[in-house]
């Protein structure tokens, strides 16, 4: 399913959706088919002044929902904290995501289960804060399926639990200004020498090449499908392509940033790019 079809019918079918919704401070709740969204306390980090949370969503086997960037189809989350009482800030960080071949297209979300954590700054740290959610999403078996669900807690660490959102923690691409022994970017052109410019990426990621995959996200209004493998250079690094006729004015390209993803089991990373 194209990503405009995908969205035309998450607008069409927003309302009916259905979706489990939990209230953070309840003990129990009656989920219901294919997904599941609560909130989570994580308690004070180090700094005193932030707390962190969870945003955890439970799946049916075989449903997917998605990442930030869904991919060359699907639905992106929206996700609001409007209402929130205490709070000054919230910064969603964001697990490294697979890549699946939905039969029609590339997808790039979480399968069976995903905590995104957050990093929530107060206005008064001496009190505890109130988090309110309200998420928009979609979730993909064979179709995509709109959902919305809402949710709060009391951030006061009295119910904590760190682990279950560090371990997602752990997940998060690390930000990186440059190429290391890690990986990432290693070089970056636009070949203009056809009727659409195409990105060259050469990539370097730890492991095979077949078991990584990189996302490359414009600024905003620009929409890019998911690089394809083409090879490899001859320093080891994976070449990808991209078409950038998805730029708003892709006659105009220089100074523009990218922000490259790149994802392998051993490491994964983001890199800021800015094309000549």
């Amino acid at each position: 399913m194209s990503r405009n079809l995908c969205q035309l019918a998450f607008a069409a079918g927003l309302a009916a959706a259905g979706v489990a919704v939990s209230d953070g401070n309840a003990a129990s709740n009656a989920w219901k088919d294919p997904a599941q969204v609560r909130l989570i306390d994580g308690g004070m980090l180090e700094d005193g002044a932030t707390r962190l949370a969870g945003l955890e969503v439970l799946l049916d086997p075989g449903w997917k929902t998605y990442w930030r960037n869904p991919g060359d189809s699907g639905i992106p989350p929206q996700i609001d904290f409007a209402g929130s009482e205490n709070v000054a800030d919230v910064a969603i960080e964001w697990p490294a995501p697979e890549l699946s071949w939905d039969g029609y297209a590339w997808v790039i979300g979480y399968t069976e289960a995903v905590v995104f954590p957050l990093r929530v700054t107060m206005r008064d740290p001496a009190t505890p804060a109130e988090l309110k959610l309200r998420l928009t999403y979609g979730v993909c078996k064979d179709i995509c399926i709109p959902a919305e669900a809402d949710a709060e807690i009391v951030l006061d660490g009295s119910s904590a639990r760190p682990s279950a959102i560090e371990m997602y923690r752990d997940r998060v691409p690390s930000l990186i200004d440059a190429a290391g022994e890690n990986g990432g970017v290693v070089s970056a052109a636009v070949n203009r020498d056809g009727d659409v410019p195409i990105l060259e990426l050469h990539v370097s990621l730890p492991g095979a090449p077949e078991d990584g995959f990189a996302v490359v996200e414009g600024p905003p209004g620009w929409y890019l499908p998911v690089p394809e493998r083409t090879g490899a250079d001859a320093a080891g690094a994976t070449v990808y392509t991209v078409p950038l006729d998805g730029a708003t004015d892709p006659d105009d390209l220089s100074g523009a940033e990218l922000r490259v993803t790149g994802i392998s089991p051993a490491f994964s990373f983001e890199q800021l790019v800015t094309l000549d």
